[in-house]
């Protein structure tokens, strides 16, 4: 009796293990069926971002909100002034005297292209951070009406305040106090003691840097300027007349702009 009690409950254990065995293969299977259908999902999701048409950005990062931006490109802005004012602070402490200068009419040369090269690249900087401005606006959830207001902040820090900087800091600035420094002062100073020819020449290289870096700096500051308006005016115009579609291409058309400057 007690051997076919215990032979029914070996039975009965067995029947269990191979239940539990079943059912755990069942939940391993749709365990796996959940991955693979959450991966699925996932690999989806990310097609159809990478496959979403997106414009450049000048920054790594993209700012959340405006109020962001608009530290970001004072600060950016600034620092590469400041940058260059300290540079040419070291000029004149090297370049004092009118013997230094002559020796040093390379460092002179070098720094004018330095100071063009400069201006350019804040110039670039202008184009893409009205585009910023632009991405974040168009992209954003708020009514055109707010998205016509927004875009005022791209005029007044972009074409206002940083086009007006560069001009005070560098055009009007730096450009202007070597003037005063070494064409009007170092070299002038000069005239009573230095070599005539000598200091005619060096004279007259010293106003055609000065001279060619002006214009050229004014040039580039000008065209820029005028590019960030007319983007602005267009782009503002297609949110007035509710085309985002216009408004999108408009900024395509400027993105293309800016990598020819690349």
């Amino acid at each position: 009796m007690k051997s076919k009690r215990f032979i029914a409950m070996i039975c009965v254990s067995t029947t269990l293990l191979s239940l539990s065995a079943c059912g755990s293969g069942k939940e391993e299977k749709n365990s796996t069926n959940e991955v693979t259908s959450t991966s699925m999902e996932t690999s989806e999701k990310e097609e159809s971002f990478s496959s979403e048409e997106k414009l450049n950005v000048s920054t790594e990062e993209t700012a959340g909100s405006i109020e962001e931006l608009n530290e970001r490109v004072e600060k950016d802005v600034d620092d590469t002034i400041i940058a260059l004012k300290s540079e040419y602070e070291r000029l004149k402490v090297d370049i004092n005297t009118y013997k230094k200068y002559v020796k040093n009419t390379d460092k002179m040369e070098a720094f004018y292209a330095n100071v063009y090269e400069v201006n350019k690249g804040i110039c670039k900087k202008m184009y893409e951070y009205s585009l910023d401005y632009a991405e974040l606006i168009i992209r954003s959830d708020k009514s055109n009406d707010d998205k016509y207001d927004d875009l005022e902040e791209l005029y007044d820090n972009i074409y206002e305040d940083v086009g007006e900087k560069v001009y005070d800091e560098i055009y009007d600035g730096i450009l202007d106090e070597m003037y005063k420094d070494f064409y009007d002062g170092i070299l002038e100073n000069a005239y009573d003691n230095a070599p005539y020819d000598e200091w005619s020449d060096a004279r007259a290289n010293e106003y055609d840097w000065w001279s060619d870096t002006r214009s050229d700096t004014y040039d580039d500051w000008s065209d820029c300027r005028s590019d960030v308006y007319d983007f602005w005016s267009d782009i503002r115009k297609e949110i007035w007349d509710d085309d985002i579609q216009k408004a999108e291409k408009k900024m395509k058309d400027f993105q293309e702009e800016i990598d020819k400057l690349k």
